[in-house]
């Protein structure tokens, strides 16, 4: 009998290293709630999102391990939306304030929620996200009659707005890395329609829109080593489709999960791991592949449909939303395996038939 070793040795590392396995948390639902949807995580985890409860159409939640959901109130409203967290559980957000009948961003250091400030002239300010240092990006109106709005920076205390690409009026703040590093989108004198931008300490530079196929877009993510997610629009109502930007190597698209299809991305890590939606079908983009998340379930993690993933951290985990026996639930995916490269859990069967069909041959030879 021949050993079967040396193939075994060949085949076994790739079949370890074949992918990444999630199982899934159902975040739950707050008192007397039926949906939630979640927004964002941070460094070690929580993760942030809004949910109906009995008494209101809509209020921030946070989740953390062990206590799971709970109820993060905004200063003053029944209808308010968690956007952003940071590893020391404080969240931002906007809600529609009871008494002003405006839409007014918010933080909560779990002491209480207080406004963040609006720039001069407008009526209505959003918060977007927070980073470990507790700066918050969002952005502004500056003027009452709404329209034109501005990206803004706040810690503590000092509102600064951001300005515009040169010679624009918008600008929009959607994201910001630990190194205070923002990303969100702008017009410009070069273009009236909004492009990716992103602002490092003294202004925007414009990410662009790849090629004359595309019309405007949004940088809607960026890690904590500068990586840039977002989404580009085509031009004439052709769809949309998510891009990873990095300096060194400028703008990549991700493509979508079927042909023709539409995709647009959420979130990346510092190891370039990007996510979203593709047609309403969570998605993980890896090594330049993008692999439907359901797919990489483990077999534990039945009944569930993953619709949309919003946000990554650098530990790989990933919260979203999505459909649990049909009903709408915000969810948290923990990695089981440290792979950077995903593939469909069902090559980790094929791996097993590998490996089973040359240790058969080889006894029999």
């Amino acid at each position: 009998m021949r050993s079967f070793l040396p193939v075994i040795a060949v085949l076994l590392p790739v079949c370890l290293q074949a992918g990444t396995v999630y199982t899934v948390t159902d975040l739950g639902l707050l008192p007397g709630g039926s949906i939630t949807a979640a927004s964002g995580i941070s460094s070690n985890g929580l993760v942030v999102g809004s949910g109906d409860t009995d008494t209101a159409f809509s209020l921030p939640f946070l989740w953390t391990a062990g206590p799971g959901l709970s109820v993060v109130d905004p200063v003053n409203s029944q209808f308010a939306f968690g956007a952003g967290v940071n590893a020391a559980g404080v969240v931002v957000g906007s809600e529609l304030n009871n008494d002003s009948g405006a839409f007014r961003a918010f933080v909560n250091d779990g002491s209480g929620a207080t406004d963040i400030p609006i720039l001069p002239g407008g009526a209505n300010n959003f918060a977007t996200a927070i980073n470990n240092s507790g700066t918050v990006a969002g952005y502004s109106e500056t003027t009452s009659a709404g329209g034109d709005v501005m990206a803004f920076s706040y810690s503590g205390g000092v509102l600064t707005a951001l300005g515009t690409l040169s010679g624009g009026t918008t600008s929009q703040a959607n994201a910001i890395n630990n190194s205070g590093h923002i990303v969100g989108q702008s017009d410009s004198s070069a273009s009236s329609d909004l492009h990716p931008a992103i602002w490092i300490g003294s202004g925007w530079t414009d990410l662009g829109v790849f090629s004359n196929d595309y019309l405007s877009g949004a940088a809607t993510a960026i890690s904590n080593a500068d990586q840039v997610a977002g989404t580009l629009n085509a031009a004439s109502g052709g769809g949309s489709t998510g891009f990873l930007w990095t300096a060194s190597g400028g703008m990549t698209l991700l493509g979508a999960l079927i042909s023709g299809g539409d995709s647009q991305a959420y979130g990346v890590n510092s190891a370039g791991t990007v996510v979203g939606t593709s047609d309403y079908v969570a998605f993980l983009y890896s090594n330049s592949k993008m692999y439907d998340l359901n797919t990489l379930l483990d077999s534990s993690s039945t009944g569930w449909q993953l619709n949309e993933a919003l946000a990554i951290n650098d530990q790989g985990q990933i919260a979203g939303t999505g459909l649990y026996d049909d009903q709408q639930r915000a969810f948290l995916l923990t990695p089981l395996t440290s792979s950077d490269v995903p593939e469909p859990a069902a090559w980790l069967m094929v791996c097993g038939a590998m490996l089973l069909l040359a240790a058969g041959k080889f006894r029999l030879s």
